[in-house]
């Protein structure tokens, strides 16, 4: 079932600098403004959500394409055990993709890839899996920033009050 394929079924396979072309010509056809890395196969670009401005980066390797939202906030060292458990429960329940948290920078970063090596990848599949990884941030981003960044006074303390 999921043996090795014959050659004449694997030859229409997209090699990477087809995949990368193919990003860039989905979001040129959606009219969507972006910069790239061509040397590392890198489009990016910044959209407006609700609240806070989300970047999006989308890596073409050999065998999957990479989309990687940074959110545009960083977590106070102070504050990583609670966004790391905050991260845990939103991605219990979203149902692809996942949020981190770097714990060296303090960025939360939202990340999923798609395997493209034995399917072909269409500028709509581009185009909407962009558009689904924004609007997850987007439900999160808000409320995630207000966590990340609290800071801790002492009066925040059961003690007084």
């Amino acid at each position: 079932m999921f043996g090795r394929k014959k050659e004449s079924q694997t030859c229409g396979q997209m090699s990477a600098d087809q995949v990368y072309s193919m990003v860039q010509s989905a979001f040129d056809s959606a009219q969507l403004k972006y910069s790239r890395a061509p040397e590392d196969r890198i489009v990016r670009t910044v959209f407006m959500g609700d609240d806070l401005p989300i970047r999006m980066n989308i890596l073409v390797d050999d065998v999957v394409i990479r989309f990687v939202c940074l959110l545009d906030f960083k977590a106070a060292p102070d504050n990583y055990t609670e966004v790391a458990w905050q991260l845990n429960l939103i991605n219990k329940e979203i149902p692809f993709g996942a949020f981190y948290l770097n714990p060296d920078d303090g960025f939360v970063i939202f990340e999923d890839a798609f395997p493209y090596g034995e399917a072909r990848v269409s500028e709509d599949f581009i185009i909407s899996f962009s558009k689904l990884m924004g609007q997850t941030v987007d439900r999160f981003d808000g409320d995630l920033k207000k966590i990340a960044e609290k800071v801790q006074r002492p009066y925040d303390d059961a003690m007084y009050g």
